[in-house]
């Protein structure tokens, strides 16, 4: 506790802490704002479906390229053109309501989103000390899924009541207000981006960096159809209400998970570590296959949320352990990208599943994602034997760093 009123004591750390709080707000409010924004405008889940995969497929598709833009320019002009065209393209998305535009509309939203989290991450090395590093990176994770929390519940309760085209708009206006605090910090225009070594292996050419891509696309897939089939369970069971709930209780047992999982990380390797929560993690999706949309969700997404906190810590050490030299933002961005890719297959394809063959057909999908993952990380752990030793303070602190969505 000391070390993290040690970190608030640092005018820079509060400054960065809270500059990007509303931005992290509006980007864990787009998606379902997305989803009933179409649903509301043509009365057609596939769509609002469909929609929602767009954007999710153009946002992992260009997040290397806004990454290297970050890695050659610095922050300071990317940040101040993405945010405010940004927050014009969410404006704009509010006020159509024909198909074809909503569908454009939500593409260009996906692709020109400024990566905020990626923007933070590195600044934090700047804000404090190096001995209070790891518990300014725990400070900053927790806000991020603190606001993971609070956006579904905001997204569903304004879209509902008052209207998703004004849930749109307080998007907007979150997302200005915290993308031009960051980049009018003076720690974001000062910094420098890493510097490359020459040489560097291709990430396609490292085997374990393979296997992790592979996983990446299965439970990008299913997550996926998570993301459409909560909303699309509870609009088809004339519950909309429950979809804000079930994620905050999603991200509520994520945070809880990843506290447990952080204190317990070096009592065991990083491998191991992510085998076992991993196993838990697919035990706890298994009553995805038989739960009817209901109240029983939220019980259900807790205990998701739970299990999976802690492997989100032991992953990103095995990547850590596994990844070539100097490929401390890429390898994040290329695993996302594949992951998101296949996410958005899965948000497109999910809503008609629902439409044709029922809700629960969609919410098998996420289970059975999760099982093939496990499975697929079972069979391939020989080529993480890198990961299997207890990691160091460093590895901890860039495990905490990187599980940080990069594209955001």
């Amino acid at each position: 506790m000391g070390n993290y009123l040690e970190v608030l004591r640092h005018r820079v750390a509060r400054n960065l802490l809270l500059s990007t709080l509303p931005a992290r707000v509006a980007y864990s409010m787009v998606g379902l704002t997305i989803f009933f924004h179409v649903q509301h405008s043509i009365h057609s889940i596939s769509t609002a479906g469909f929609a929602l995969g767009l954007n999710g497929i153009a946002g992992a598709i260009t997040a290397g390229a806004r990454g290297s833009i970050m890695d050659r320019y610095g922050q300071r002009w990317p940040l101040r053109v993405l945010v405010p065209s940004y927050a014009t393209s969410l404006i704009a998305f509010s006020f159509v309501n024909t198909r074809t535009s909503l569908l454009v509309v939500a593409t260009i939203l996906g692709a020109s989103a400024p990566p905020i989290n990626l923007s933070a991450r590195p600044l934090w090395k700047h804000a404090v000390p190096k001995e209070i590093l790891r518990a300014a990176y725990a400070i900053d994770a927790t806000a991020m899924n603190g606001s993971a929390i609070l956006g579904p519940v905001l997204a569903t309760s304004i879209s509902l009541s008052i209207g998703a085209e004004w849930s749109l708009r307080l998007c907007a206006l979150l997302l200005f207000i915290g993308g031009t605090a960051l980049a009018s910090q003076s720690i974001s225009k000062k910094w420098l981006p890493e510097v490359k070594p020459p040489g560097t292996r291709p990430l396609w050419k490292v085997p374990a960096m393979r296997l992790l891509m592979l996983e990446g696309a299965i439970i990008g897939f299913g997550w996926g159809s998570f993301d459409v089939g909560v909303p699309a369970a509870a609009t088809l069971v004339h519950h909309q209400s429950l979809s804000g709930p079930i994620f905050a209780a999603l991200s509520f047992g994520t945070v809880l998970g990843g506290l447990a999982g952080g204190l317990s990380s070096r009592k065991i390797s990083s491998l191991k570590g992510m085998l076992l929560s991993y196993f838990a993690w697919a035990l706890s999706a298994i009553p995805l296959f038989f739960v009817y949309p209901s109240w029983q969700l939220i019980l259900v997404g807790f205990l998701i949320g739970i299990a999976g906190g802690p492997m989100q810590i032991f992953y990103w050490e095995v990547i850590e352990a596994v990844r070539p030299a100097g490929t401390a933002v890429s390898a994040l961005a290329w695993i996302w990208a594949v992951e998101g890719t296949f996410a958005s297959f899965g948000s497109a394809i999910s809503g008609s599943i629902a439409d044709h063959f029922g809700v629960r057909w969609t919410l098998s999908i996420t289970p059975a994602a999760i099982l093939l993952g496990f499975c697929v990380m079972m069979f391939g752990r020989g080529l993480l034997v890198k990961a299997d030793r207890r990691p160091s303070a460093e590895s901890d602190e860039a495990a905490i760093a990187a599980s940080e969505d990069p594209t955001t």
